[in-house]
């Protein structure tokens, strides 16, 4: 049994973690770009920007933190694919984006020259801008967008006053700008490499326990099937025959026990080989299969033998016709390329409580009428013998 591949590699893994937590961050981001803008149009309008101006400039940001919120309750509600996470992405940074550069423009609404108000615009700007760095650390391409479209243009306002006014003051501000952006830049890429880090490691260790679980999963599997029908083995059996009868106990239910036997079944191997016998065998455990209910169970004992648990059953009656059922589908010819065979199997049943209350005292029963049945060569022979006819 090969194990399966994983669905996607750890780099896509990855990076759909990360954008899952970049989508986490959207309302305290939301909260303070908000709480930011009453400030920066406190500011504005202290600095003699009018109140229809101020009423455009927030009805944007309202417009574009309205849309990011919208986006992120689609990704809540629809969840974050290989599929739509580009997508998504996408819209997410240009709304962030379009935020931003509503931020970075603030100082080209001011009359005149205003010092003051500059140096407001630029610390609530530059505050604002540093905790959506920092908190989406883990989508550089998002930060380093924000900080472009926001503190590149007001870092040009101030470029401009001073070229305007020849005001040194200007000049501190440009110089403490660039050096924010630069301490910010340096932080944010610490933060991200960390962040990218402990995703990369979480995954890594995600997709080892996927692996070991699925080697666990096909190790079972193998231990406890045939390699031939896919049929659970004796192993199988032995570990559900003991799980059914507990419950059966419990439940004061009823549990039959079916051993069967192929008879014929030697001489197809002698005479076609072993792969065809072995067609005939996969044939079989098929056959066995669509004639009994999902919640029974079968096995394949050992070469041409097999055993089935019918759970919860009401009498003896239901058993034997489960048995009837076997041998008249069995009995039907198979059919291998251009060569038919025949076969016949014998079949013999147990029911618990009233054959026995253990496994092996079960199996003892149902074995024995099994062989009864192979002795008589009678197919009207009843499969459910006495037990003082079977010498017990």
């Amino acid at each position: 049994m090969t194990l399966p591949s994983p669905a996607t590699s750890l780099d896509d893994n990855v990076q759909l973690a990360r954008i899952r937590i970049f989508f986490g961050h959207a309302s305290g981001n939301m909260a303070s770009i908000l709480v930011g803008a009453i400030l920066i149009a406190v500011v504005l309008h202290s600095g003699g920007v009018s109140l229809p101006t101020l009423g455009v400039w927030g009805l944007f940001v309202c417009a574009a933190s309205a849309g990011v919120l919208l986006v992120e309750r689609r990704v809540k509600k629809t969840g974050v694919t290989a599929g739509n996470c580009q997508r998504l992405v996408n819209l997410r940074i240009g709304l962030g984006a379009g935020i931003a550069l509503s931020y970075g423009i603030v100082g080209f609404l001011l009359p005149g020259t205003a010092p003051a108000q500059d140096t407001f615009l630029f610390i609530i700007v530059s505050t604002v801008v540093t905790v959506a760095a920092l908190g989406y650390a883990v989508m550089p391409r998002y930060y380093l967008t924000l900080n472009v479209v926001s503190l590149l243009p007001l870092t040009g306002h101030f470029a401009q006053q001073y070229l305007a006014h020849a005001d040194s003051y200007y000049l501190l501000l440009i110089a403490v700008a660039i050096m924010w952006q630069a301490i910010v830049l340096a932080k944010a890429r610490q933060v991200s490499a960390t962040a990218i880090g402990a995703i990369v490691l979480n995954e890594r260790l995600q997709q080892e326990i996927e692996e070991n679980r699925r080697t666990r999963e096909a190790i079972r599997h193998m231990a406890l099937h045939d390699d031939l029908t896919a049929l659970g083995n004796r192993r199988y059996f032995e570990e559900t025959i003991a799980r059914t009868l507990s419950i059966a106990s419990r439940d004061q239910g009823k549990v039959g026990l079916l051993a069967i036997d192929l008879d014929n079944f030697k001489p197809i191997n002698d005479r076609y080989g072993h792969t065809a016998g072995d067609r005939v065998l996969k044939a079989v455990a098929a056959r066995l299969l669509s004639s009994i209910r999902a919640a029974d169970f079968c096995a394949r004992m050992g070469g041409d033998e097999f055993a089935i648990i019918v759970a919860s059953v009401h009498a003896e009656s239901d058993v034997a016709d489960v048995a009837s059922k076997l041998r008249l589908a069995l009995a039907e010819p198979f059919q291998l390329d251009a060569i038919v065979v025949r076969i016949s199997a014998s079949v013999g049943f147990a029911v618990y409580p009233d054959d026995g209350i253990g496994a092996s005292a079960l199996w003892s029963v149902a074995d024995r009428r099994m062989y009864r049945a192979k002795a008589s060569r009678v197919s009207e022979q009843p499969l459910a013998m006495p037990l003082h006819e079977l010498g017990e």
